[in-house]
């Protein structure tokens, strides 16, 4: 069998003329034994996929996220947020294995009909989660879950959001969390679609994306 073809979303620019990817996706996917492609946002051979990787990015629009659009956010792209939708049902119409990152991991969430907050400060939520670099903070795992699996009980994991699940969409489970609750990872009942708020691309941690090949190859 040949390696998994996994498509790759990626971000834009701040004019919206270039798109960008870090390349530690690409490198990651290949050392667990994936084939990536970048898809740009008017890619419709869906059916040339065997997976798709969700990358982190900017911010989402408040039509998806279930608020009001306002200047606390950054970097929303509905050219972007349209076709990631797209590409999502196009993937669960065909049982595709997901993995979604950062903001791909709220993109799974509302493509399924959840909810986000718009700002985690503005929830309520005391910790800072735009720690970029390589801050981390702490995270509890779901026993039994898959982020247990491949994060074990707790974790120090790398973040730089302000946005997190609030209303899990349908057919999806919490089971990771920050010691305040935000929400940190999502799984799907079919077993095939996980998202991360974290980035395991800068963590340079593979499991995640050996999960999805050998997902992809199931």
């Amino acid at each position: 069998m040949s390696n998994p073809l996994i498509g790759i979303t990626p971000s834009l620019s701040d004019d919206g003329r270039t798109f960008k990817l870090y390349d530690a996706y690409c490198a990651l996917l290949k050392e667990a034994g994936g084939e990536a492609i970048l898809l740009p946002y008017g890619f419709t051979s869906f059916s040339l996929l065997d997976g798709a990787i969700f990358s982190g990015g900017g911010d989402v629009d408040g039509s998806l996220g279930g608020y009001e659009n306002s200047d606390v956010l950054d970097g929303v792209f509905e050219a972007r947020d349209a076709f990631e939708i797209r590409l999502f049902e196009a993937a669960f119409e065909h049982n595709l294995p997901m993995l979604g990152i950062c903001r791909g991991h709220q993109i799974l969430n509302v493509a399924l009909k959840g909810s986000l907050y718009r700002d985690i400060a503005e929830a309520g939520f005391q910790e800072e989660h735009r720690l970029g670099g390589k801050a981390e903070h702490e995270i509890r795992t779901a026993p039994g879950s898959l982020a247990r699996k491949l994060l074990g009980e707790t974790a120090a994991v790398w973040s730089t959001h302000h946005q997190a699940v609030k209303d899990l969409g349908r057919g999806f489970r919490a089971t990771a969390w920050s010691p305040e609750g935000v929400v940190e990872a999502i799984e799907h009942e079919n077993g095939r679609i996980l998202g991360l708020q974290t980035h395991p691309e800068r963590m340079n941690f593979l499991p995640p994306f050996s999960w999805l090949v050998e997902a992809c190859k199931r």
